[in-house]
């Protein structure tokens, strides 16, 4: 096994060997070992680099999957060009029934949260896998998220497992070891590069059978993953937003262009999927109708902001013109009961 695995590292690091070309003399070969046996005319092998590759590996523990391995994730090998060897750290049982994307942007709002808590919640039933970049905001809040539902999380990184980046997420990465972990196709001593993400990307969006784009400007590695998805026809779901947020252009040019589907609530990306149901779920509409109040105006008025949110408070006095005079109080104590927030620009959500 170790001299099978010294090969692999050796043969993915060739140069003057094209992916597409690795993974043709792999697979007709079987193995790196008789690749390595029986073809001589092949470049020069690193063999003395990959030994200290190979080194670290088994030194912290680091699984090495090749493209042929039965331990490799079944949804990336469809991909038109997977990566021909993986290092991973924790767990190696990526091929769960059901796999998705969570991503988007840095610089997100307080409604990712209620967003990312609602899709768990509804999807924690059934034996899935969540998929994401590591990188800082909504990719960490993913990861996080999945750990609280108990949900396998990986994180995919640009760069190789002897480091974390960004460094903040160092204590999350410990915590994924344990129901999840961490992928990469790059081995140590790869720094994280601007050109190495949008390559992270494909296999975010390559092990998964849905990306989820939850907020994103028009430019990005949200909207990369996106698009990789799609052209590897997996489905794709973004959240509309307001027409001027600039964290929801992305995510409305996906739907425009009908490379996503619109997401709603959970409910609704289970129905789409095909995806079984629990019995008692209920859409988020159905919540909001369900919760009641001591006021039939506080009743109307929450619902109102479940379905419309984020509203900006002119649009609520537009639409809801018979409370105009009452729309500061009753505001200020669905606010104070911790039924709605104000986000910057006097919009509302529920919570």
């Amino acid at each position: 096994m170790s001299d099978e695995r010294l090969y692999l590292i050796a043969f993915a690091a060739m140069q003057n060997l094209s992916s597409a070309n690795k993974r043709k003399i792999l697979n007709a070969y079987g193995s790196a070992t008789h690749v390595f046996e029986q073809c001589g005319l092949l470049p020069e092998w690193p063999l003395q680099e990959a030994e200290k590759e190979l080194n670290f590996t088994l030194k912290h523990q680091i699984q090495v999957i090749s493209l042929i391995d039965v331990r490799y994730p079944k949804r990336l090998a469809q991909i038109s060009d997977p990566p021909l060897l993986l290092y991973s750290k924790g767990q190696t049982n990526f091929n769960t029934p059901y796999c998705i994307s969570v991503v988007g942007t840095r610089q997100h709002t307080i409604q990712v949260y209620k967003i990312i808590d609602e899709l768990f919640e509804g999807l924690k039933h059934l034996p899935i896998s969540i998929i994401s970049g590591m990188a800082l905001g909504i990719d960490g809040i993913a990861h996080q998220k999945a750990i609280d539902y108990k949900i396998p999380t990986w994180g995919v990184l640009a760069h190789g497992l002897d480091q974390i980046y960004p460094s903040q997420h160092r204590r999350l990465a410990i915590q994924m070891l344990e129901q999840g972990g961490l992928l990469t196709e790059c081995p140590r001593n790869t720094i994280p590069a601007s050109f190495q993400f949008p390559r992270r990307n494909r296999i975010v969006a390559g092990m998964s059978d849905a990306t989820l784009v939850i907020e994103s400007a028009i430019k990005g590695g949200s909207m990369i993953t996106a698009r990789l998805a799609f052209d590897y026809n997996r489905e794709v779901f973004a959240v509309p937003g307001k027409i001027q947020d600039s964290k929801s252009i992305g995510c409305n040019c996906l739907i425009k262009d009908q490379k996503a589907n619109l997401y709603f609530d959970a409910t609704d990306f289970l129905v789409k999927m095909n995806w079984p149901l629990l019995q008692e779920q209920k859409s988020v509409s159905t919540i909001a109708s369900e919760k009641k109040f001591a006021h039939k105006n506080l009743q109307e008025l929450y619902e109102y902001i479940s379905f419309h949110g984020p509203v900006h408070i002119n649009q609520i006095s537009e639409d809801l013109l018979k409370y105009e005079g009452q729309l500061p109080l009753l505001l200020l104590e669905l606010e104070l009961q911790g039924d709605i927030h104000i986000q910057a620009g006097n919009t509302y959500i529920c919570i």
